[in-house]
Order: C-alpha cells, then sequence, then structure tokens
C-alpha cells in the first residue's frame, strides 16, 4: 500500500486532503453545536427568568397565609383571577420545567445552582409551600412535574447551610 502511494503521489495527496477536511469538519460542527446549545441555554434563561419576574411579587405574599385554605383565598397582585395557590402551582411548574432542562444537560450546573438556591429559600421559609408540595406530589401527582419516584425536587439539592427541613411524610412517621 505504501509503495502503491508513492507511485501515485495524487492519490497520497487526496488521501491527507480528505483526512484535513474530515478534521476540519468535525471541529466546525463541534463548534457549532457548542453555539446551538449556549443560544438554547440562553433562550431559556431568558423564559425562565421572565416566568420567575411575573411571578415574584405574588411569590413574596407567601408570608401571609399560614394554611393552604388561606392560600386558596388570598388573591394574586399580577392577575386577580388567580388566587395565590394558583401562583404557587405556575410556581413549581416553573421550577420542574428549570429542572427538567437541568438534567437533558441544557441548563448548566451554575444556572441550576443558582435557581435551586431560590426554590429551596421558598421551600425552607414557608410551610405552606412545603404542604402545597407534597400535596401535589403524592400517590402519582410527581409525574406531572417531570420527575421519577424517587426524585426530590426541593430536597435533593439541600444546601449544607440551610437549617433541615423534613418532608410530611418524614414527618407523619416520626410521630408513629
Amino acid at each position: 500500500m505504501v509503495e502503491y502511494l508513492l507511485e501515485n503521489p495524487q492519490v497520497f495527496v487526496t488521501l491527507i486532503i480528505g483526512v484535513f477536511t474530515v478534521i476540519i469538519t468535525w471541529r466546525f460542527s463541534r463548534s457549532n453545536l457548542k453555539i446551538a446549545k449556549e443560544k438554547l441555554e440562553k433562550e431559556l434563561f431568558k423564559e425562565f427568568n421572565e416566568r420567575y419576574d411575573s411571578l415574584n411579587d405574588d411569590l413574596s405574599k407567601l408570608g401571609f397565609a399560614e394554611n393552604v385554605s388561606q392560600l386558596k383565598e388570598i388573591k394574586a397582585i399580577s392577575n386577580d383571577s388567580k388566587t395565590l395557590y394558583n401562583i404557587l402551582i405556575d410556581y413549581f411548574n416553573l421550577c420542574a420545567e428549570q429542572h427538567y432542562w437541568y438534567k437533558k444537560k441544557r441548563i448548566s450546573s451554575q444556572i441550576w445552582n443558582s435557581w435551586h438556591s431560590g426554590m429551596m429559600h421558598y421551600y425552607n421559609s414557608f410551610s405552606v409551600v412545603r404542604d402545597v408540595w407534597e400535596d401535589e406530589t403524592k400517590n402519582d401527582g410527581y409525574k406531572s412535574y417531570y420527575l421519577k419516584k424517587n426524585d426530590e425536587l426541593f430536597t435533593k439539592y439541600k444546601s449544607l447551610d440551610e437549617p433541615e427541613i423534613k418532608t410530611t411524610h418524614e414527618r407523619t412517621s416520626e410521630k408513629h
């Protein structure tokens, strides 16, 4: 084979050009894939932050609700046809979508950790949030949030500097 290539330099040159073409194409494709991934991450980041911004004023009212019944009575600031309960469900959906895209590696760990820290703030600060989340995810309810059976959207990634908050199931199990 080497002898053939030496006797036919045009074949050797064609082979070398072909190898370089494959290398350049591979590098170009990899660069385009990286750019496309960054563009998608930026679009998701922007969309999720806009959605969070639309919920933020209402989420700040969570401290006014001591239980789920009150949560269902307090009207939302941003949309008076919704209650704070509806806003919280919208927030859970937003959190689940962020988690979904993080698991799909479309959101970086840095962005996810920032968002998750904010999610844990609400979860750890307001018992009504924990109660609604437990109710929403019991039985097969977790599936509507793109979660698997043992996934814990709010407690699995809990930061070490926050106090330990037990789920409703854990609190009930300890009593028996």
